[in-house]
């Protein structure tokens, strides 16, 4: 607020208004300053531009620092500006005093202290106009904080859901499902059973911002059935998850969609099997992990799309864990697992997957 444009222009009307309530309230009848109107007129609109840029100044060097949480910027702004709002009355208002009074000091008194008054109540009004226009600003700020955390949301949302119903996929696991019917009725029925779970899950992951790594577990039990049944031994996937990762919470078919990645961009067959580990070893992250075996595929920006909104999700929440690590020997990815409290996560699971 303190930095805009036309402020010097508003720096006097806030002077100038100030004055004519005052002479309009009699204020010069009563006290008798002994100062001449005209001198007080300059006086007011002085003190006023020297709060209002000793407050701009401040209010940048505060800014700079990037001083978190609200209130305690807000902390800071004001108690600056009450040193600032009286080094301002001193300055100006002792010379005021010195060549418009008596050499009396005791004559300044009463001057000094009505100054001293208005100065402040110049300064806490603009300092409650200050502290709305940081409260709008942080409030716009937060709006598109969360527009931009919904856009990636839906991104990732729609990866996902573009991966499981591009034609190859489709393909693929009707050709499997087909073969199972000739071969093995009941077998076909499981596949089925598993497959409108992977479907069932995604289209309704957008009903949670997180879910809980159990819940999130069953799904890619699901998903990771359909791959072993089409690639068989050509796939090998190890899942080691500690008691204590369970209760924790993940965004929803973000393991998903790091073992599609794996799948994605890696030769599979029986005699080049690739192997996807899925683990948490500190009860604060969890891994996916994969052996390297390149091969070349034509849309590769769609699985970088899915990493970096994966990874802006988790900031958006916060939460600055994701760690991408690249050898020639493995590619594997590390997720935060977020703890919430009993009423967060009751809040959280008011909806379910159920």
């Amino acid at each position: 607020m303190f930095n805009i444009r036309y402020r010097f222009g508003f720096m006097f009307l806030l002077g100038a208004y100030s004055f004519l309530n005052t002479l309009l309230l009699e204020s010069f009848d009563y006290y008798q300053l002994g100062v001449a109107q005209s001198v007080i007129f300059l006086l007011f609109l002085a003190v006023t531009a020297g709060i209002w840029e000793g407050n701009r100044l401040w209010d940048n060097w505060i800014s700079a620092r990037d001083i978190e949480p609200f209130w305690k910027r807000v902390s800071y702004n004001f108690a600056g500006s009450v040193v600032i709002t009286a080094l301002v009355t001193l300055l100006l208002g002792i010379p005021t005093a010195f060549y418009s009074l008596s050499g009396n000091w005791l004559d300044w008194v009463l001057p000094l202290k009505l100054l001293l008054m208005f100065c402040f109540r110049v300064n806490l009004f603009l300092n409650t106009i200050h502290v709305i226009f940081l409260y709008m600003k942080k409030l716009e700020e937060s709006h598109r904080q969360l527009e931009a955390y919904k856009r990636t949301t839906s991104q990732a949302q729609l990866q996902s859901l573009r991966n499981q119903v591009n034609p190859h996929f489709l393909f693929n696991n009707l050709s499997v499902l087909s073969a199972l019917i000739a071969q093995d009725t009941a077998a076909s029925v499981e596949f089925v059973r598993q497959f409108s779970n992977v479907y069932r899950y995604i289209l309704k992951s957008d009903e949670k911002e997180l879910i809980e790594l159990r819940e999130e577990l069953r799904f890619i039990q699901s998903y990771l059935y359909l791959l072993k049944t089409r690639f068989e031994s050509g796939l090998s996937i190890q899942v080691d998850i500690s008691e204590g990762c369970l209760s924790a919470y993940i965004l929803p078919v973000s393991l998903q969609m790091l073992v599609e990645n794996a799948v994605k961009h890696n030769i599979i067959s029986k005699s080049r099997p690739l192997h996807i580990d899925i683990f948490c070893l500190d009860n604060e992250s969890i891994t996916v992990k994969n052996n390297l075996q390149k091969k070349i595929i034509e849309d590769d920006q769609s699985t970088r799309l899915g990493l970096t909104n994966i990874a802006k999700r988790y900031d958006f929440l916060g939460q600055h864990g994701v760690v991408i690590e690249h050898t020639d020997e493995f590619f594997s990815v590390t997720i935060p697992l977020i703890r919430l409290s009993a009423q967060q996560a009751m809040h959280n699971d008011m909806t379910s997957f159920d």
